[in-house]
């Protein structure tokens, strides 16, 4: 049996949604060039909506309910549909190259299963089981993640949600979604007591552990991660015309 892959695990948010997007693909980037390790993130955004690489923000947000509200709309680099972010909302995001890993990752929808699997196999270690449907995760017929990739070649980004405390009065109304209760679900409404975020993030962390065979060490961002992080939010993330005319 082959020894464990160490990962690296980073724990890291900015208060500014579009860093926390250039981050992920400063990394991919980094990690296509082998100047970063495999990794598992964390991160957190506040009240921002985030669409997906090819909508259209005009047809999936209520823009006029979004200016009133103070939230600000931004898009990622992968597919997949509109999310509500605030910090109700834990985020994680698997960056690494093909070859980490012995799984047939060309079969895009086994792929949703193996990295949706670290997520269910945590939320199971918290006493909550669940299932994955496509690339969301369900309890019973209610939603609490979703995900999306976007590949570079042989590296991978695999970013979902998890729905721990959201606003879904707030996500109802900026994304137009009526009987968001009948589809959506909360975390914290499904367990049986009060849990932290770090026993949440622990959890999943031992999920990812098991299912993908790996050991997280906690690290940092490079200072050349840092770099292209800064250099992909002055020219892509951060800018109008990536946002709203692409």
């Amino acid at each position: 049996m082959k020894d464990q892959r160490h990962w690296r695990l980073l724990d890291y948010s900015s208060k500014n949604p579009a860093m926390n997007l250039a981050i992920e693909e400063a990394i991919l980037r980094c990690r296509l060039e082998g100047k970063s390790s495999d990794t598992l993130r964390f991160w957190r955004n506040p009240p921002s909506i985030v669409i997906g690489c090819f909508q259209n923000p005009w047809k999936e947000v209520n823009l006029a309910i979004c200016k009133e509200l103070g939230i600000s709309v931004f898009r990622r680099a992968s597919g997949g549909g509109t999310v509500y972010h605030d910090y109700g909302n834990l985020n994680y995001s698997l960056i690494f190259h093909k070859s980490s890993l012995e799984a047939n990752l060309d079969d895009i929808e086994k792929s949703y299963d193996i990295f949706c699997g670290g997520v269910i196999e945590g939320l199971k270690m918290l006493g909550v089981n669940a299932y994955n449907r496509g690339n969301s995760i369900m309890i019973g017929e209610r939603k609490i993640s979703g995900s999306a990739q976007h590949r570079l070649y042989d590296v991978i980004l695999h970013h979902g949600t998890l729905m721990v405390n959201v606003d879904l009065h707030a996500l109802e109304h900026t994304l137009n979604i009526s009987n968001v209760e009948k589809h959506l679900v909360n975390l914290m409404t499904t367990l049986s007591e009060n849990v932290s975020l770090g026993k949440i993030k622990k959890a999943i962390i031992k999920g990812f552990e098991k299912t993908l065979y790996v050991k997280f060490e906690k690290g940092l961002l490079t200072p050349e991660e840092w770099r292209v992080t800064r250099m992909l939010h002055d020219m892509k993330y951060g800018t109008s015309e990536y946002i709203f005319n692409r």
